[in-house]
């Protein structure tokens, strides 16, 4: 069973230029973070069908994950 994850563009950097892939459901959206090499306390928001979710939300089968990164500046 899978999902998508699709990340902002400032996460292509731990991507290696990609800003979606398919991960296996069943996994929470901080374990599969960690498999894909990016550190959860990076992302900010995460966000299912429009409504946001936590680290910790498990990833069902057919889901398209959005991450956002934190953004610094002043």
């Amino acid at each position: 069973m899978t999902a998508i994850i699709r990340a902002t563009s400032a996460l292509k950097v731990y991507l290696d230029g990609k800003d979606e892939f398919e991960v296996e459901s069943g996994h929470t959206v901080r374990e599969t973070l960690v498999r894909l090499n990016i550190k959860p306390e990076l992302i900010a928001l995460v966000v299912l069908d429009g409504e946001q979710k936590t680290k910790d939300y498990i990833i069902q089968d057919g889901d398209v994950i959005k991450v956002l990164a934190v953004i610094g500046g002043g």
